[in-house]
């Protein structure tokens, strides 16, 4: 098996040094002089009373690439290594340089070991191999980086505590916990040796160890048990990964194929993940169900799925190129009814979903490897395909139906939007060098969010059972193989492709993703209904999206169009609109029959829309009048939109206020789960809408109005299902960032209760607790809760910030209001002309008494 491994490595290695194909374009990076084929560690752990360590002894199987090689360089950082710990062997023969071994530069985090002769370069005529070996110590500490130490409560003692060590090693941290080549595509055979220390009384004892692989024996010494681990597959560092505790265990199989998730943890809080337990395998038949795929696990041997207790640096999520050993912080994947909110519950789901379909669409422990040549696409439609799923488990209520993406294809829509608009974002085709781990963090959510909402766009318009249906069977086929993006295109063109006018016309998915994905941002499609003719002809222009006024240019996006109709009598294509429209004003016929058109159907389009005035007004008068002949994520959609618009500069306030006012009356938690990021829009700094303080305070006054019926509604209820307390927990987030004090009230009474243990829904707002109550928390927070506290404290800070930074401005004249009372308006005008009051004082006059009777008013409603 050993040598089996090698020689794949080795000859991955010749592909890259002779072959010229297009696969090898992303590898002509593996400029080492020496090359790694294989790691051979040796660990013995140690849980001494005066410290924590490990011994380790590693291998590393080399081979030359360049001649004349008389010095090797490692990457490694913080390593006890003793002056003879180091050694290169050629076949018996110890080839390092005597006089001078190697230099171990701690502060650069280099190692450079000198030889007494040079290496001989490999070539298919000269297969040499050489073997470093390097025996170190390496000391752990709580927060260091790659491998760490983490304590958590010891099962036997109310004042001790247990340890374990485990590893964190993306994107360059595999340096900490052993000498190795660090370049991220450099891949190698990992072959794991544990040695655990049989129990000793007096000593804290760990039994638990795990690595990428699966294991392979257990044998026994005097003093050491020697777990043996099988060799993994080719990886890179990133990828490898060990844990070491005293964390028991539990299983669940997958009812298709042989796939198990086991959870480790203490005995003691085994219980506290059970939820996630059970949701992860229930994903994984999901996963099969829809592959219909019931012979091929998702991966050789167990899910190994465990919490790393404490606040541990760095820890949010999952390793993005894990397989068989997942770790994630502890609080962010238990779940206990007293301290786990719904938010927290919606985010640890969608990562556990989101990392299972990484492993679905290729991982290293396939038995056919499946390669991917544009990491963030993968990235992207791991995501997509995670609020996929998610939207099948449907909060625990699962149907034979295959639902569509709703809320949630909003949701990852808006969070890409919300990234997407400054002129330095970048396109998602320049990720394509990069690995996943190498995507800067400030642009991890852009890629993930705006590539699933691409490819969502898409579903949508070709229609998504044959999208499904395509991908499924694209994956299936590459098995084994390399997936990119113009292959994947190119099957879908051929899935999907209803007709010749459709592929002539350009309408095919290889050019509608390859416009979106080659450029950055995305636009405002500008409707403009010409409604002197019969049919009405609507003018369809687009324009690249920005907050501000800079760079607003001409836009040529290949934007698949779908729109509805309010009177759909004689309507030409209202059921299922395919066209596109690319750079040039777009003209269509269409009898509107004196009612409105809505672009972007089911708001799937990853586009904006702003309409003339008419037609917008008729959408207000249909929102107020009967909102519900508009489909709620229609409404949600124009919320958003309108929000952005505003703050763009291209609706004035009180058209904004116009649209929106019938959101009193709304009901739809999608509908608010969008009110609430379009009005976070708000505080966007340097936007062409001037925001000013009393600006500011007019969209809180009007948004307090619009969201106060609802707020009671759901304070009142006490349904705990999850999309009521979802429903609740976005309501009540919104109305505290308002400032509304009956919120205010609420939730500090809430928070009374709870503590008296009265209550049980307070981590559902616990975090717009902490947004109102900075100082109050003086209770100890777990990590839990303290998770939500760091989030309530960012979103104040930069609400804060923002509002410090903005002008005063001058309040907006208040609009004319008129009276059926018309002789008393006038007498009254009359004796303050007759005063001798002029103008200008008569308006401030009429101002002031207007602004005193609006704030009289908001305190008589909130008493």
């Amino acid at each position: 098996m050993m040598g089996e491994n090698i020689f794949r490595a080795v000859f991955i290695f010749c592909l890259f040094s002779f072959t010229k194909g297009n696969i090898v374009v992303d590898e002509e990076c593996l400029n080492y002089t020496v090359y790694p084929v294989q790691y051979e560690i040796n660990i013995y752990p140690h849980m001494q009373v005066n410290g924590f360590y490990y011994d380790c002894e590693l291998i590393i199987t080399i081979i030359a690439n360049a001649p004349n090689v008389r010095e090797i360089t490692l990457d490694a950082k913080d390593f006890e290594i003793e002056s003879a710990g180091i050694k290169v062997f050629d076949g018996p023969h110890n080839i390092i340089n005597t006089p001078r071994p190697f230099i171990f530069d701690n502060r650069k985090g280099k190692l450079i070991i000198y030889l007494r002769e040079p290496l001989k370069m490999y070539s298919q005529y000269n297969k040499q191999f050489y073997y470093i070996k390097i025996s170190f110590r390496k000391f752990l500490e709580e927060g260091k980086q790659g491998i760490f130490l983490s304590k958590h409560n010891d099962e036997n003692s109310e004042t001790h505590y247990s340890y374990l060590f485990a590893t964190r090693l993306s994107p360059y941290q595999a340096k900490y916990f052993f000498p190795c080549f660090a370049n991220p595509r450099f891949e190698a055979v990992f072959k794991f040796k544990v040695y655990i220390l049989k129990q000793l009384n007096g000593l804290p004892y760990a039994n638990t160890s795990l690595v990428i692989a699966e294991q392979q024996r257990i044998t026994n010494d005097n003093n050491y048990i020697i777990i043996d681990y099988k060799p993994s597959p080719q990886v890179c560092l990133h990828q490898v990964g060990f844990h070491y505790s005293g964390f028991v265990s539990d299983r669940v199989k997958s009812k298709h194929t042989n796939d198990t998730i086991i959870i480790w943890a203490p005995a003691k809080e085994l219980h506290d993940y059970k939820f996630i337990h059970n949701y992860g395998i229930m994903i994984i038949d999901l996963i099969h169900e829809y592959a219909k795929d019931n012979n091929r696990p998702l991966v050789q041997g167990p899910i190994n799925l465990i919490p790393v207790p404490g606040p541990v640096s760095g820890m949010y999520g999952y390793e993005i190129g894990s397989w068989n050993l997942l770790t994630d912080s502890a609080h962010r994947i238990v779940k206990i009814d007293q301290f786990t909110s719904i938010q927290q519950i919606e985010n640890m789901t969608f990562e556990l979903t989101q990392q299972l379909c990484r492993i679905w669409l290729g991982n290293p422990g396939e038995i056919a490897r499946t390669r991917w040549k544009e990491e963030w696409f993968k990235e992207g439609m791991a995501t997509y395909l995670a609020y996929f799923f998610l939207t099948q488990y449907n909060y625990g209520y699962q149907s034979q139906e295959r639902r569509h993406l709703a809320a949630y294809g909003l949701r990852m829509k808006h969070k890409a939007m919300a990234l997407d608009w400054q002129y330095t974002t970048p396109a998602l085709y320049s990720f394509n060098q990069s690995l996943a781990i190498e995507i800067p963090p400030e642009y991890r959510e852009l890629v993930t969010m705006k590539t699933g909402a691409i490819l969502w766009m898409l579903e949508n318009w070709v229609d998504s059972d044959k999208f499904h249906q395509a991908l499924v069977n694209y994956i299936k086929s590459r098995r084994g193989k390399y997936i990119s993006l113009d292959s994947f295109t190119t099957a879908l063109d051929q899935a999907t492709i209803d007709c010749l006018h459709q592929y002539f016309n350009g309408s095919t998915a290889t050019r509608i993703l390859g416009s979106w994905f080659r450029r950055p941002g995305y636009p405002v499609i500008n409707v403009q209904v010409l409604r002197d003719r019969q049919p009405n002809a609507v003018q369809l222009k687009q324009r690249l999206f920005n907050f501000n006024r800079d760079n607003r240019i001409d836009t040529d996006f290949l934007i698949p169009i779908s729109y509805m109709v309010q009177n759909n009598k004689n309507c030409y294509n209202c059921y299922q609109p395919r066209f596109t429209i690319g750079a040039q004003s777009y003209t269509f016929s269409e009898n509107l029959n004196d009612g409105w058109i809505l672009l972007n159907r089911k708001g799937s389009g990853y586009y904006r829309v702003n309409y003339d005035a008419v037609t917008w007004r008729l959408i207000a008068k249909t929102l107020k009048e009967d909102m519900n002949a508009i489909d709620e994520l229609n409404r949600a959609q124009i919320v958003n939109d309108v929000f952005a618009l505003y703050v763009a500069g291209d609706l004035d306030v009180q058209f904004a206020m116009e649209i929106l006012d019938y959101l009193d009356k709304e009901r739809s938690h999608i509908v608010w789960e969008s009110a609430l990021s379009g009005y976070e829009m708000l505080t966007t700094y340097g936007a062409a809408c001037n925001m000013t303080k009393y600006l500011y305070k007019e969209w809180e006054d009007f948004m307090i109005k619009k969201v106060s019926p609802i707020f009671t509604q759901m304070t009142n209820t006490q349904d705990n299902k999850y999309l009521p307390r979802l429903f609740r927990s976005n309501v009540i987030q919104l109305t505290c960032e308002l400032n509304y004090r009956p919120c205010n009230r609420h939730v500090s009474t809430v928070y009374r209760e709870y503590r008296n243990g009265k209550n049980t829904y307070f981590p559902d707002c616990r975090m717009s607790y902490f947004y109102i109550s900075p100082n109050n928390s003086t209770w100890p927070l777990n990590p839990i809760e303290q998770e939500d506290k760091w989030i309530a404290d960012e979103k104040r800070g930069a609400k804060n910030w923002f509002y410090s930074h903005i002008s005063v401005g001058e309040p907006r004249p208040m609009p004319i209001v008129m009276s059926t009372t018309e002789k008393p308006v006038a007498a009254v005008t009359e004796k303050l002309h007759a005063d001798g009051a002029s103008s200008i004082e008569y308006s401030i006059m009429i101002l002031g008494i207007a602004v005193f009777v609006n704030v009289f008013t908001r305190e008589l409603i909130e008493i």
